[in-house]
């Protein structure tokens, strides 16, 4: 993200926006940042004439609606302008901040509906298509996909000219089933697996159990089964797992200086998203994936054609059950999030055990701040673990304490600002 150095400054700030814009919004939150909406009401009045480029006009347009927002605050407890009873008030703290939340779940349908009916895809090899096009070749009505193209439009994942629809970047880039970087397995996932679950969501909360018999009418002991009910359903998994970790593999890979190693093991690496990028930053790497013998037998679908498939290989087994490889750098990458404590501390431990003194331990998850309540990406993670497997995401203290426990020290952390942050540990 370009303006990614310009967002970790404000991690520790106070970050007020002035409009509602859902894309703005996305970009803030994408990069872990808290936010206040205070609508600005100032009339963009400013006259253009005495700015030579559009640039000038802009900033101070944009240096009046901060300053009219500011003056529309209380400093004092960082609150909304009060009533006379210390109450805020519907003018001074408007509601729309709860409606977008109540409104949410709509966008997410939205966008699984288009992922469903292939419209990225469509748009991506015919665009820009009108919406009475768009219907006729999705077979779907051209009311309701007129509806459809203008909420994706509003979301900023499709652009509408009077030539027709187009997709933005933004959906070129991770929306394609077949992109480099596409997440639209992920998204189907998410409608198809996720989805039901959270229409149990108070049940969860309220027994504390994984939700498989409501949501899908199976109560299995083993709450990976209904991942993989078929070899269909196994791929679908694996690409969707594949993308959520290749977006954020050279982040990681990148995060810390990994040069001193020569061999890694990564523990459930699955299609080797991020084997493959710890293969390309560093051509002296060895890298093992240990995975179970059914994720195994697929992984060819997902091999480079680079020189980094030379130095990654496959071995099958359970990380649980079976002798790990060994390895000068062990990696966790979204595993540690699907277990509770006691499943945690069982596998850092054969880890640990494994591991050489010197030797490293790389996890690669989204952190929770210290208080619990931020960035929403990983909170709302947190939240997909504990309604699919009644786990969750852990902050930095936690993994500190964790990883110590075990016999590793200097915990160091970064975070990235993708979808996957890096915990760094050294085997005493």
């Amino acid at each position: 993200m370009v303006l990614y150095p310009v967002m970790r400054k404000l991690l520790d700030k106070r970050v007020v926006l002035a409009g509602a814009s859902p894309r703005r919004q996305e970009i803030l939150s994408h990069a872990g940042l808290r936010f206040t909406v205070v609508p600005s009401r100032f009339q963009e009045n400013l006259r253009k004439a005495p700015s030579p480029t559009p640039f000038p006009y802009a900033m101070d347009t944009a240096k009046q609606k901060a300053l009219e927002v500011a003056r529309s605050m209380h400093q004092k407890h960082g609150k909304a302008v009060e009533d006379r009873d210390g109450k805020p008030t519907v003018q001074s703290l408007p509601p729309t901040a709860i409606v977008e939340l109540i409104d949410g779940f709509k966008g997410s349908k939205a966008l699984f509906t288009a992922c469903k009916m292939k419209v990225f895809d469509l748009l991506g090899d015919e665009g820009p298509l009108s919406g009475a096009d768009v219907a006729r070749k999705i077979g779907a009505s051209e009311g309701g996909t007129g509806q459809l193209l203008d909420v994706c439009a509003g979301l900023g994942l499709l652009d509408k000219t009077e030539g027709g629809y187009s997709n933005t970047p933004l959906a070129t880039l991770y929306l394609l089933s077949d992109g480099e970087y596409s997440l639209h397995s992920y998204v189907m996932v998410h409608e198809e697996l996720v989805w039901p679950f959270y229409s149990y969501l108070d049940f969860a909360v309220r027994e504390g159990i994984v939700q498989a018999q409501r949501a899908l009418g199976t109560a299995g002991e083993d709450h990976y089964q209904f991942f993989f009910p078929n070899r269909e359903k196994k791929l679908q998994f694996m690409r969707a797992m594949h993308g959520h970790t290749k977006v954020a593999a050279r982040h990681v890979a990148t995060a810390f200086d990994l040069s001193g190693f020569t061999s890694a093991c990564d523990l459930g690496g699955s299609t080797g998203a991020l084997a493959y990028e710890l293969a390309r930053q560093y051509p002296g790497l060895k890298v093992t994936i240990f995975d179970l013998p059914e994720v195994i037998e697929d992984a060819v679908f997902f091999k480079p054609h680079g020189p980094e498939a030379g130095q990654v290989s496959f071995v099958p087994g359970d990380f649980f059950q079976d002798t790990l490889p060994e390895a000068d750098l062990y990696i966790v990458s979204k595993i540690l999030h699907n277990w509770p404590d006691d499943k945690v501390h069982q596998l850092l431990s054969r880890i640990s055990r494994s591991c050489k003194p010197g030797g490293g331990l790389l996890v690669a998850e989204q952190l929770l701040d210290e208080d619990k309540c931020r960035p929403l990406p990983a909170l709302m993670m947190s939240l997909n673990m504990t309604v699919l497997f009644q786990a969750r995401e852990r902050s930095l203290s936690e993994y500190r304490s964790l990883l110590q426990a075990h016999g590793f020290t200097d915990v160091r952390a970064v975070r990235t600002g993708s979808t996957s942050d890096a915990v760094l540990a050294t085997r005493a």
